[in-house]
């Protein structure tokens, strides 16, 4: 039972590292971006639908005029006509590493973080406390 427990809690700690890793590489994706982006003018070239409602399909091109095609997921708004200027912004040493400009949702994410990263962090941490209690009590009575 004690080995089960052990498991499901490192399982937990290490779901939370997860956790934490994705989002902080998401927000400071969102910072490079804000920071050391290019602004350069795209042109819609389609659409999508999924899970966070519908996008927009843009082609680019970079610096060196080499053509980049990023897809704007959970589009706020109008959508923009096929053919159509979209303002955007991207990593001049990594074009694939695109976003619209402005770079959406800069200050609500860091809000959320400021929430959600104590909050992971203090659960991943509560999880291996409790996994050394139970080791020291199972293995190590004394």
């Amino acid at each position: 039972m004690a080995f089960v427990a052990l498991v499901i809690l490192g399982g937990v700690s290490f779901l939370a590292y997860v956790g934490l890793k994705v989002l902080v590489a998401m927000f400071w994706q969102k910072v490079l971006l804000a920071r050391k982006g290019v602004r350069t003018k795209g042109v819609c070239s389609g659409y999508t639908s999924g899970r966070y409602g519908s996008g927009v399909v843009v082609d680019f091109t970079d610096e060196l005029g080499e053509s980049h095609r990023m897809v704007a997921a959970g589009w706020q708004g109008v959508l923009p006509q096929r053919g159509g200027e979209v303002e955007i912004v991207y990593l001049p040493r990594d074009p694939k590493v695109a976003d619209l400009w402005p770079v959406g949702s800069l200050v609500p994410n860091a809000i959320y973080m400021t929430v959600a990263v104590p909050v992971i962090l203090a659960s991943g941490l509560a999880c291996l406390v409790a996994m050394a209690w139970l080791v020291h009590r199972v293995w190590f009575p004394g």
